[in-house]
This record gives structure tokens, sequence and C-alpha cells, in this order.
């Protein structure tokens, strides 16, 4: 899964699904106060939460947010 820095400590996580042919793409700022953009769907939170544990401690990421309510976006927001 390829994880791009897209500008300083801004990063792209994005998740290619094969089956589908659909890519899906999360954002994490890493800041004081770091936020995810999008959690992805609840299958792919293992596989995001790798990704984020490479750049930061997921347990510091202290904003979740998401441009709409769609199990894509936020499918995994409970875990």
């Amino acid at each position: 899964m390829p994880i791009t820095e897209i500008a300083p400590d801004f990063y792209r996580i994005s998740t290619y699904i094969p089956e589908i042919d659909l890519q899906f793409n999360q954002f994490l700022v890493k800041d004081d106060e770091p936020l995810l953009f999008h959690t992805g769907m609840k299958a792919l939170f293992p596989v995001v939460r790798e990704a984020v544990e490479t750049i930061i401690d997921p347990s510091k990421v202290r904003w979740i947010s998401f441009s709409h309510f769609e199990a894509d976006e936020c499918g995994s927001l409970n875990e």
C-alpha cells in the first residue's frame, strides 16, 4: 500500500482493491493534534491502521474527519 508525503507532514494512504478495481484514499496530517481524514471501510481498518503506524502512533490521532457519510469514508470509525 503506497504512502505518499504529498506536502510536509501531510500523507496520502492509498489502498487498491483489485476485485472491484477501485482505489481508496485516506489522508493523515502529522501535527501536534494529528488528523485522519477518512477512516476507510471497516474491512480496511487493519491496513489503514498499519499505514498510520508507519508515520505516527495511531493512539496519537486526535481528530477524525470525513467529507460525507458513506462506508468508504467512515466505515471503520468505531474501530
